[in-house]
């Protein structure tokens, strides 16, 4: 907005509405001289700073390019018209019942009409003004409409300015209809800029910034002087009292209930010297707000809920200072609306930081696990060795006698068990390390099976299970790291066989998809899983519930692990069991890229 002149006189360039508002405004100024029979015909709009606005003007083309969107302070016009006679909507001032101070507050904000001369005693002169009130059903000022030089040159009497009044009414109520229909438009604007800002990705991930951003943005959409957004979270009982109200601590207690009170009646509160307007049990310290707004030269103070749901999350506080145009119905009710978009997204920011802070709370958890797991793989392997090695040496000395050598083999079997659990859990905290991505390279999945087959042949056949390998063809591709998927590969087998009974026979199967996709499966005809240890087989260190599983040595890591590692390769596992009749166990790798 640019200024044009000092001490209220055309203060501003303004824009008031858009193209088709203004197209109205210009098309009932053009009926209103034409029905009141006038030549020329403007309109003004009060804006909330207190201004008004020219947004039309007919029949005076000279100056109308010149003035339209110009503005002048309300009060100085306020001053000129309670010199004027009141017959109607209209207030009627003769050019020589003008005083001195009004001429003067009048220079610059009116254009003087070129009239002819003229010796009739009731001949319109210059500076007569015609001025209508337009106001709204609360009978708050919205708006003015000026009267210029009228068809036969003839000041109108108390009886025509009676048939003006009458003839525009309608004319009058249209006017009104137009500014509350733009205004309701430019709060949509701003309901919609709002929106806007609640899905920007800072606002969506921190309430601080939202917060700040919604004040920002609101300041200047709603028109007030002052915005202050006050949320009941906990942290924001120390934000600075941007209002300059000083309120103590019992009065923002009452101003926090009230907030409540007016989310679950879904309406605003107005608060203003001598009134308090939607809340009766505040309305009772009416007399502190009275002597603190005047402190402040605030002219009202408007608190909007802020919440979701049945929840209140907090309040807006809007302010405008003494001079401007009062709250109307449909700003409270685009403050309300406001209340809920925003509540909305701070309720999903507040969210978002909560979760963020468990996602980092349960990163900072698995990092300890698996340092855990390292440290203790590492210091329990050295021990163990040792242990092993000595157990291994009395196992076949001379020197121990048969009771001695049992024991011996006995602490071997319990210390390659051990080993096995460590090198389990080493490996299991490797694969589930997201800071440490598996290597990527094109690897024959066949040779991979293959290798698995030839490496389990001899422990299938000291089982007494018949293995029959995948049978050859072409290499079927996967993408990934050699040691972690014959890894996979190698435990699927093992468990197959494990779990098998003597004249049981395994089935390893490769299949390639028309796209490149990968899939491998191991099937057998052993013990099998029940129903419930299906929903929980790739927890780690699970062991199963059946009787006949838990006489089988294990460590309950196996498919864990090959979950995790299938996880970190793109594909997926998939098992199918029951209990007693077999288990078949895929892998699914993705196409290699061309």
């Amino acid at each position: 907005m640019d200024e044009v002149r000092a001490g209220g006189r055309r203060t501003r360039d303004l824009s008031w509405g858009d193209a088709r508002a203004r197209a109205l405004m210009h098309a009932l100024a053009r009926d209103a001289a034409a029905r009141a029979g006038f030549a020329v015909c403007a309109i003004e709009v009060v804006r909330p700073e207190g201004l008004l606005e020219f947004v039309a003007i007919h029949g005076d083309t000279e100056h109308a390019e010149e003035r339209l969107g110009t503005a002048s302070g309300l009060a100085e016009m306020e001053v000129v018209l309670s010199e004027g006679d009141t017959v109607g909507h209209f207030t009627w001032i003769p050019e020589e019942q003008l005083s001195t101070e009004a001429l003067a507050r009048l220079d610059g904000l009116v254009v003087v009409p070129d009239l002819p001369p003229s010796d009739r005693p009731d001949a319109w002169r210059p500076m007569d003004m015609l001025v209508a009130r337009v106001v709204d059903e609360r009978g708050d000022l919205r708006g003015l409409l000026y009267l210029d030089v009228p068809d036969d040159l003839v000041r109108p009497d108390k009886r025509r300015l009676f048939e003006i009044s009458d003839d525009l009414s309608m004319t009058l109520r249209s006017i009104v209809t137009v500014i509350e229909r733009e205004e309701y438009a430019d709060h949509m604007r701003v309901i919609r800029a709002t929106r806007r800002l609640a899905r920007s990705n800072p606002a969506r991930h921190d309430v601080a910034h939202l917060v700040r951003e919604a004040r920002s943005t609101l300041l200047g959409a709603l028109s007030v002087d002052e915005l202050e957004i006050h949320l009941f979270l906990g942290d924001d009982d120390e934000s600075p009292d941007s209002l300059g109200l000083g309120m103590a601590p019992e009065v923002r207690r009452s101003l926090d209930e009230a907030a409540a009170r007016a989310w679950t009646h879904q309406r605003v509160i107005i608060i203003e010297p001598d009134q308090v307007w939607g809340d009766a049990q505040l309305g009772r310290d009416s007399g502190w707000f009275t002597d603190a707004l005047r402190e402040a030269d605030l002219q009202a103070v408007v608190v909007a809920p802020v919440g979701v749901d049945d929840e209140v999350l907090g309040m807006m506080i809007a302010a405008r200072r003494t001079g401007a145009r009062r709250w109307t119905d449909g700003e409270g009710v685009a403050a309300l609306e406001l209340g809920h978009d925003l509540g909305r997204a701070i309720a999903n920011a507040h969210a978002t930081q909560r979760e963020r802070r468990l996602l980092q709370e349960l990163r900072e958890l698995e990092e300890t696990r698996r340092k855990f797991l390292r440290v203790l793989t590492h210091e329990i392997n050295n021990p163990m060795t040792i242990i092993a090695a000595n157990a291994e040496f009395l196992s076949q000395s001379e020197f121990s006698d048969e009771r001695d050598r049992r024991r011996a083999q006995a602490i071997v079997r319990g210390s390659e068990r051990l080993a096995g659990l460590l090198e389990g859990l080493a490996l299991l905290s490797r694969v589930s390390d997201p800071q440490h991505p598996p290597a990527r390279m094109r690897i024959d999945l066949r040779q991979v099976v293959q290798d698995a087959a030839t490496s389990m042949a001899a422990v299938a056949e000291r089982a007494g299970v018949t293995l029959h390998p995948a049978s050859g063809g072409l290499p079927a591709r996967v993408l990934g790291d050699p040691r972690e998927v014959a890894g996979a590969v190698g435990n699927l087998v093992d468990n197959a066989v494990k779990y098998s009974d003597p004249g049981d026979e395994i089935w390893l199967d490769l299949d390639v998809d028309a796209d490149g996709a990968v899939t491998f499966s191991c099937r057998d005809e052993g013990i099998g899983i029940s129903e419930e240890d299906r929903a929980v087989i790739f927890t780690p260190m699970f062991r199963s519930t059946n009787d006949a599983a838990l006489r089988r040595p294990g460590t309950g890591l196996g498919l864990g692990i090959v979950r995790e590692i299938m996880q970190r390769h793109g594909g997926s596992v998939e098992v199918e069991s029951e209990l007693g009749a077999g288990t078949t166990v895929r892998l699914s790798f993705p196409a290699v890229p061309a």
